[in-house]
């Protein structure tokens, strides 16, 4: 016999330890995530206001949610940060795959040998859109 168990057998070590995050916690990093990285000449307090607008929260109650000076944060209000963070993090995500699409494109239009984004390919032949020997040319009036 190899005797007997260790009482916690088969349980996390981790369990225990972890914490509960509150409710001023998690507001005030709901409200880091939807303010998002600053925009240049933007201060805290107008990306604060932004969060405001955003959730439809009072500017001094995001203010003191920021500083955390909440002494609670209503379930009406946790649940409009956390629809706001959860679009927030849907827009970026779009972003991101927007600049993924946009990169993937570049690289195919290297790898073709197309010319970039900036060069007008209305009539480019190479793209078939150019003049064809079927085409007639305008008549001009005369």
């Amino acid at each position: 016999m190899l005797g007997k168990s260790p009482e916690n057998a088969g349980k996390s070590p981790k369990a225990h330890e972890a914490v509960a995050m509150s409710s001023q916690a998690e507001a005030r990093y709901l409200v880091e995530l939807i303010a998002g990285p600053m925009r240049l000449g933007e201060n805290v307090k107008a990306a604060l206001s932004r969060v405001a607008r955003t959730t439809g929260l009072n500017d001094r109650r995001v203010r003191g949610i920021w500083h955390n000076e909440a002494r609670s944060i209503r379930s009406e209000e946790m649940d409009r940060l956390r629809e706001a963070a959860r679009d927030a993090r849907a827009t970026e995500q779009a972003r991101n795959e927007h600049r993924s699409v946009l990169s993937l494109l570049a690289t195919a239009d290297a790898a073709l040998g197309l010319p970039g984004p900036d060069v007008d390919r209305s009539d480019d032949p190479a793209l078939g859109f150019g003049p064809s020997d079927h085409d007639r040319p305008l008549d001009q009036g005369h």
